[in-house]
């Protein structure tokens, strides 16, 4: 069983945590890269994994195999660059978030939210790229 949690960090940023087996690292190949960038840690998940890690790795896990932690956050906004080199969190819309989102160019932010009861994930905008005429 791969037990998934969603925290936050001091800053208040969502931080993705997972407790993986060594049998279950093998059964699921395309977690090595993942796991090799994020960190071990100890208590109940055994890595600290990278934000930008959680939609494909819980998109491609199989269902059966998979259990979200009851106290896991159930949605946080994201968004990234225009090359997708960087990527932003946050569990709500802070200035300091936003900030960050005009100093990027404005691009559309999502709204992930995790059903933790069904094992789904929703991806929806809830901020859309604006569109700046510079033509004055």
């Amino acid at each position: 069983m791969i037990r998934i949690k969603i925290d936050k960090n001091k800053a208040g940023e969502p931080v993705f945590k997972i407790n993986i087996k060594e049998e279950q690292q093998k059964k699921y190949v395309f977690l090595k890269r993942a796991l090799m960038e994020g960190k071990e840690i100890k208590g109940r998940y055994n890595y600290e994994l990278c934000m930008k890690y959680f939609l494909p790795i819980f998109n491609n896990l199989d269902k059966s195999d998979v259990k979200i932690d009851a106290k896991s956050i159930d949605s946080y906004l994201e968004f990234s660059d225009y090359i997708d080199e960087k990527f932003y969190y946050s569990l709500i819309a802070t200035p300091k978030f936003m900030r960050m989102w005009r100093e990027e160019n404005c691009p559309n932010i999502y709204k992930v939210c995790i059903d933790i009861d069904n094992l789904s994930v929703d991806k929806s905008i809830a901020f859309k790229q604006i569109k700046i005429n510079s033509e004055l």
